[in-house]
């Protein structure tokens, strides 16, 4: 037998592994389905087509919110984008928050497809508007990319001005740059995403496609919107809000749900082509969220409501044939219904209440006391393990190896992890300590205030990739140092650029001030950040469930993290706690003043050796030619122990021919 079948419990969104049951809900995916199509359809029809509407769908833990996505991105494919986004403990909603969910999941892949969903999209987009079938945009978009250059500038140019004559409220320069993604080599197309996202781009990002700065706060909301009106055409956007009640805060706060409520209902209202889709908790809607709504955005957010049944008899022996159609060939070849015993099925299909979930943890019990040994006692045997303490090692050593995948995404996008993403991750480490945090230091600085009895400090987080923006929370940092103890924090491997000398600088005149602490973050502590505020906020779902498949209560999750993690020694976690001691974590890496070493080896050296003078982007690429793994941040750190020159940001040179 294999060793553990049955196990995945909790469904994943993006899996291209899908198994389902048609019957099950249904009603609620065809009712989803028609909501795109009716999108799709109105697209064509003008400027007072395509509005956006919002459905909420409600159940219980486990009973298959998260499958329905899975689903629909199987049944309805190209003809729709999908977002999937939740809720963060690190940030309120907000529009900036939606365009980077929205922008991330373009660069997806169609389900079952090979390409982006951002080609789908806009393909769809500009064959509608150059009078060619938009039900193949893939095709049309590989004939545009056959044109000359000049043929394919003059195509986007038509298309902006068709659009903006339709749409009045599309951003023309927004809508340029989606449509220069689709002609773009990678490192420009990079750069691209990482504005039109409304992440800040470094000045080489910039520089390569010719904008002075990232999206102000105003400018977002005109990007969303342009996004809307080009999904009209043949995709609309699916965006889903999944696990709301990690809106409801403690001591009976209503600001998160508030600002979730103002932002959904703006986005209803002001922006085309969506399908918004709620989903939550029964219990936590009716409770907590439902009251804290004003009467006007509950008519929004609740326009319909759709509840999510659980499976009928018929349906739970499906389940248990489709699973049961995953074992080894020799163990599927058996009648129905091995290897369980017809009892144990007739049991599951009698009990009332049972959710996918729970049937899934019950199959798996149940094919593991069948592979007991034989000399055992089977049925006489206890469950695998009473205790909550093996699922909840098992949930943290997924969720740590997820978030080493989304750290090293964010590294070969030449990106750091998200400052919203560490400063949720701190928040909740330090919450198990019983340490008060969550005021923002700064508005406009992702930042905590941090109180322990009369201690008080300011943890900024320094994720910035362009120096500017670096330059300016670095002295903010020194301000605050002055008054009482400051630390800045930045990801390791997110190297300070060697031509970024005001920046090295400030930092180096703010590690001069008293109570000042610079902490670089490595990739093992940063992941460890990003999995508990995961498996914290999975737990406040409900998602976390034991042997029996019922969910662990998050008492319980908190008092497991509390013992098994050792928050306190995370040197992130132990720079804000009053007990660190200033100065006593190690020094920056790499060092803030470079010294020529000739003994440096790298993949850098020997091709700045061979090339002498080069693009920073062409170093990067002859690099991974040799080294796979290299980034911009490992050559830049590399650099910064040669003796070389750099022209901006842009050339690399021998220092020797110019000295």
């Amino acid at each position: 037998m294999s060793s553990r079948p049955f196990s995945s419990v909790h469904a994943d969104a993006w899996s291209s592994e899908f198994l389902d049951v048609p019957s099950l809900n249904k009603s609620v995916s065809d009712f989803l389905m028609q909501r795109v199509e009716d999108v799709r359809c109105a697209g064509a029809r003008g400027a007072a087509a395509g509005s956006s509407s919002s459905v909420l769908l409600l159940g219980i833990a486990g009973s298959g919110k998260t499958h329905l996505f899975a689903r629909l991105r199987r049944q309805i494919g190209p003809r729709a984008v999908f977002v999937h986004t939740r809720p963060e403990l690190g940030a309120d909603p907000s529009p900036r928050h939606v365009l980077a969910a929205v922008v991330r999941s373009l660069r997806r892949r169609v389900s079952e497809e090979e390409r982006q969903q951002v080609e789908v999209m806009v393909g769809a987009m500009l064959a509608s508007v150059q009078g060619a079938k938009s039900h193949f945009p893939i095709a049309y978009l590989d004939e545009c990319r056959a044109q000359a250059p000049e043929a394919q500038r003059a195509l986007v140019q038509r298309a902006i001005a068709s659009l903006e004559e339709r749409f009045p409220e599309i951003w023309p320069r927004y809508l340029e740059r989606l449509l220069d993604v689709l002609f773009a080599a990678a490192p420009k197309q990079r750069a691209l995403f990482a504005w039109l996202s409304g992440e800040e781009p470094s000045q080489l990002e910039l520089d390569l496609i010719g904008e002075r700065g990232g999206l102000q706060d105003g400018e977002v909301l005109s990007a969303l919107r342009t996004l809307g009106v080009v999904a009209l055409f043949g995709a609309p956007i699916v965006l889903v809000f999944d696990q709301l009640e990690n809106l409801v805060e403690e001591e009976g706060r209503t600001g998160r749900i508030v600002a979730y409520a103002r932002l959904l209902s703006e986005l209803r209202d002001t922006v085309r082509g969506l399908v918004l889709v709620q989903m939550a908790l029964q219990t936590a809607w009716t409770a907590r969220i439902h009251p804290a709504l004003h009467e006007s955005d509950r008519a929004r957010l609740e326009e319909t409501v759709k509840h999510l049944a659980l499976p009928r008899r018929e349906e739970k022996r499906q389940l248990i044939e489709l699973w049961r159609a995953t074992l080894p060939e020799e163990e599927r070849a058996q009648p129905f219904p091995y290897p369980f015993s017809a009892a144990d099925v007739e049991q599951w299909i009698r009990t009332q209440g049972m959710t996918p979930r729970m049937l899934m943890q019950a199959c798996g019990e149940a094919y593991l006391r069948a592979s007991a040994p034989a000399e055992e006692d089977a049925a006489g045997c206890d469950p695998v393990s009473s205790s909550a303490d093996e699922p909840l090692r098992a949930q943290w050593a997924e969720r740590l190896a997820q978030a080493r995948a989304q750290i090293d995404d964010e590294a070969k996008q030449e990106h750091g992890v998200s400052a919203d993403t560490i400063r949720g991750g701190l928040i909740a480490a330090l919450a198990l300590l019983g340490v008060r945090a969550g005021e923002a230091v700064k508005k406009d600085i992702p930042s905590l205030k941090v109180r322990q009895g009369d201690m008080v400090r300011d943890l900024l987080i320094a994720q910035h990739a362009h120096h500017r923006s670096l330059a300016s929370v670095i002295r903010a940092a020194t301000g605050l140092a002055r008054e009482h103890p400051a630390i800045l924090l930045r990801e390791r491997a997110f190297a300070i650029r060697p031509t970024w000398k005001e920046v090295e600088r400030l930092l180096n005149a703010f590690l001069e001030t008293p109570g000042a602490q610079f902490v670089q973050i490595d990739r093992e502590n940063l992941a460890q950040l990003i999995a508990l505020e995961d498996l914290l906020s999975a737990a406040r779902s409900q998602d976390l469930c034991g042997h029996d498949g019922q969910p662990i209560p998050y008492a319980d999750v908190v008092s497991w993290a509390e013992k098994e993690l050792r928050c306190a020694d995370w040197p992130p976690v132990a720079a804000a706690l009053e007990n660190a001691e200033v100065g006593s974590l190690p020094p920056p890496e790499p060092m803030l003043r470079r010294k020529a070493s000739p003994k440096t080896k790298g993949g850098a050296r020997a091709v700045i050796e061979r090339l002498r003078v080069a693009s920073f982007d062409r170093l990067v690429m002859e690099v991974r030619a040799v080294e796979p793994g290299a980034t911009s941040s490992t050559v830049t750190a590399e650099l910064r122990g040669m003796r070389v020159k750099m022209f901006g940001d842009a050339i690399v040179a021998m220092e020797d021919p110019w000295s």
